[in-house]
Order: structure tokens, then sequence, then C-alpha cells
């Protein structure tokens, strides 16, 4: 359809506002651009130090239980006459296995709380960025 005429011209602007009306462009700014890239980073970090912390809980609690565990839960009633008592080695080397799984929790549980800490920080950096960009916006 050409557009020659009045009536023609009115019609071609019409329906052109129809069709943006219909089909809205994405007109957003830079600064919205920005802020919609700087939220989904934002839910990213935060997504990210929730499992973080998730992971940290669970490793707490598996040593918490190492840690009050008895020495030696794990041999069987020494009072039962089928059972033999357990050597010496056998006790020394239970010991050690306990020692070196509360020091790997407590590794663990250090390195987690310094990876929060580092999220935490990066959620802080963006949220500062975002509310500079919206106040710039509302300027």
């Amino acid at each position: 359809m050409t557009c020659e005429g009045g009536q023609a011209v009115r019609l071609c602007v019409v329906t052109a506002l129809l069709v943006l009306l219909i089909f809205p462009f994405d007109v957003r700014t830079e600064n919205e651009l920005q802020i919609s890239e700087l939220e989904r980073a934002l839910m990213r970090v935060q997504q990210d130090a929730q499992a973080t912390h998730q992971q940290f809980l669970m490793i707490q609690e598996l040593r918490r239980n190492e840690m009050l565990g008895a020495p030696l839960a794990e041999f069987p009633d020494a009072t039962v006459e089928s059972v033999p008592i357990p050597k010496y080695e056998e006790m020394v080397r239970q010991k050690q296995n306990r020692k070196d799984r509360i020091e790997q929790y407590t590794a663990d549980l250090d390195r987690l709380y310094a990876r929060f800490r580092s999220l935490e920080d990066e959620r802080q950096l963006l949220m500062e960025q975002i509310n500079q960009l919206e106040r710039r916006q509302a300027e």
C-alpha cells in the first residue's frame, strides 16, 4: 500500500501507531539496560551465596557431630564375649582419622566463609552500582 494523498497519509500514520502500540519497541535507556544486567548479576551472586551458606551449615553440623561423638563410638561394647577388644593401633588410627576429618571440616568451613564474605562484598558493590544508576536516572 502506498501512502499518497491526505487520507492515505492519515491511514499510514494510524497504522504505524497501531503497530507501535501492538508491538512496542524496546526503548529502554542505556541506564535501564545496565540496571537490568546488574540485577541479573546480583541474582546470580545471591544464589551462589545461598548455596555457599547451605554448604557451610552442612559442614558445620558434620564437624560438630564429629567433635561431640564419643572417641570410641565406632567400637562395639567390650562386655560382649564374642567381640574382641580393639587393638591399640586400630584405636590410635581411628582417633587420628577423626582428628583429620575435624581438621578438614575446619579448613572447608574457613574456605566457605571466605567465599561467602567475597560474595557479600560483590553483592554490596552491585547494589551500590544499581543505586547510583537509579539515582542518575531519577535526576
